[in-house]
């Protein structure tokens, strides 16, 4: 592990069970779960399991991007030889290597743009996912393992470990925050006024000053950068979901390996010791943030940046130039290692919400759904079953807009919802029915993946596909007769049908009016584009409790 050396997973995991078995009072190395390459995850601790705030370090989601494998190892191994002190009532986290079948295909050359180190793995998983593309989907086992490791540590600061790709510039460490917009609450305030300005001191005054992660507007840098949106589908996105600040360090691809591991061990240092300091705040913060949500009615699901908002960054870079290439003959960038500087340059961080979804009192989810059910059940969402067969009166909601990637995207063909309507209706629930009651912690995560309207909800990773297909339909031929039927014996229908006919015009062709009928009728199912989620409204008892 010395030099532009990181260790493999088979030694990465015998090292820490060597610090566990050195230390098995302060330590400890458990599997979490399983693997889609089909080794178990781990997850290292150091300090007490009754500890009243907790800090999770996760590694290796892109085990070409290894800065913190080789950094966590050095500060576990540093806090218990005592070369470091370890807090006495916080309880860190350590997942050794996340994305385990990447970091078993081993290669030099892969990541192209990096300076070292002398092996690492592959971006993707044994399915070939991007594993920071996959907190809410859970197509991979590492996910759905993580998800249910996740709820039960219960951590207050999550940390994910990556090594950038992109322009040129001097700082060897950038970061990647949680937004504040996006985390709301006094949590969020709190975060941009007070704990995030906090790291980046500590870490000038540690020699190694840091900048948000390089984002570039434009081709390079001097065009201004703005911050990434992670949201719910990346991990500092899901940490959000459970009311924990999330940070992404993004060592620079150029620096020597070494550095790199140096600046994110940095960060670690400096994130705790600003943790301890901060962490009766942190917990007050954490129960304040979870009050707040659930006393909304509604809550943001979808944000954007705001492109009106732009502030000015004192950023340290390298001068851009210009020339022929002997390759191509057309015109390369070169970032000029002889001219650096430092000015100012926009900066764009501030995000608006875009569509938000009500907080009901309970969302019910019919049994049928148990790949929904097996993934709120792994973020340790609390739920009760309908006792008997009934009808009830619940709030539906239905799609009335929505269009899709066109291509595939980790797996999916990502969809967004753009219009939703909602009413009451009766509903037909079954024995084993689940309620889920939103006044419990996992109540974002709930509002989040189960709105059909987020940004990553359930609805927009195609697990609810089916229910947009119409399943039965109609012979014009026979129609023709029970739409005639219907005209003559619904006034009201026929203005309707007229007045439709005028406004269409000669566009509207005979199948397309006799549709236009058919889903006026008794005949039509009624289901299509029928979210199949249940919301009991506010104000209105629970069913079954």
């Amino acid at each position: 592990m010395e030099g532009n050396e990181t260790p493999t997973w088979e030694a990465a995991i015998a090292a820490y069970a060597a610090l566990a078995q050195a230390h098995p009072n302060e330590a400890n190395l458990a599997a979490f779960g399983s693997s889609d390459v089909g080794r178990p995850l781990h997850l290292f601790t150091i300090g007490p399991d009754d500890a009243s705030l907790r800090l999770l370090v996760n590694n290796a989601i892109h085990p070409g991007e290894p800065c913190g494998v080789n950094a966590s190892l050095l500060w576990a191994t540093s806090l218990l030889n005592g070369e470091r002190s370890l807090p006495a009532d916080i309880q860190i986290g350590i997942v050794p290597m996340y994305n385990i079948g990447g970091g078993l295909r081993r290669n030099c050359c892969t990541r192209a743009n990096q300076n070292g180190p002398e092996e690492y793995g592959f971006r993707g998983n044994a399915r070939n996912l991007d594993l920071n593309r996959d907190f809410i989907k859970c197509d991979s086992r590492n996910a759905l393992s993580f998800n249910q490791m996740f709820s039960q540590f219960e951590p207050t600061i999550f940390v994910d470990t990556h090594t950038s790709n992109g322009a040129d510039y001097q700082p060897t460490l950038t970061l990647i925050t949680t937004q504040p917009d996006k985390l709301g609450g006094p949590m969020g305030t709190w975060l941009e006024t007070t704990f995030a300005p906090a790291l980046y001191a500590g870490m000038a005054a540690a020699g190694n000053p840091m900048v948000p992660y390089v984002n570039s507007m434009a081709e390079t840098p001097d065009g201004g950068i703005a911050d990434f949106l992670e949201t719910p589908r990346y991990s500092t996105g899901y940490s959000a979901l459970h009311h924990a600040i999330g940070f992404t360090t993004e060592a620079h691809m150029l620096k020597p390996f070494p550095e790199r591991v140096s600046a994110t061990l940095q960060f670690l240092d400096v994130l705790l010791t600003e943790t301890d300091r901060q962490a009766g705040t942190l917990l007050q913060l954490k129960q304040a943030q979870h009050d707040a949500y659930v006393s909304q009615t509604q809550a943001a699901v979808a944000w954007e940046l705001d492109t009106t908002a732009v502030d000015s960054l004192d950023f340290p870079g390298y001068e851009a130039r210009y020339e022929w290439s002997n390759v191509t003959g057309k015109r390369r960038l070169r970032y000029d290692h002889d001219a650096p500087y430092q000015r100012p340059i926009p900066y764009m961080h501030t995000f608006r919400n875009t569509r938000t979804a009500p907080i009901p009192a309970a969302f019910v989810v019919p049994q049928a759904w148990r790949h929904v059910i097996e993934r709120l059940e792994a973020n340790g969402a609390s739920f009760y079953r309908v006792a008997a067969d009934t009808s009830i009166t619940l709030e539906v909601a239905r799609i009335v807009s929505h269009s899709d990637l066109g291509r595939p995207y980790e797996g999916h063909h990502y969809r967004t919802v753009e219009e939703v309507s909602r009413s009451m209706e009766p509903v037909s629930l079954f024995e084993g029915d689940l309620v889920f009651p939103c006044d419990q912690k996992a109540c974002r995560y709930l509002v989040e993946t189960l709105s059909p309207e987020g940004v990553d909800a359930f609805m927009a990773w195609n697990f609810f596909d089916s229910v947009l297909q119409q399943k039965e339909y109609f012979s014009s031929y026979v129609f023709e007769e029970t739409a005639a039927a219907l005209l003559a014996a619904d006034a009201e229908l026929k203005r309707r049908f007229e007045a439709t006919l005028e406004g269409q015009g000669k566009d509207w062709s005979a199948r397309q009016q006799l549709d236009w009928l058919y889903k006026r009728s008794d005949h039509y199912e009624q289901t299509p584009a029928r979210y199949p989620i249940f919301s009991v409204p506010n104000g209105q008892p629970l069913p079954f409790q």
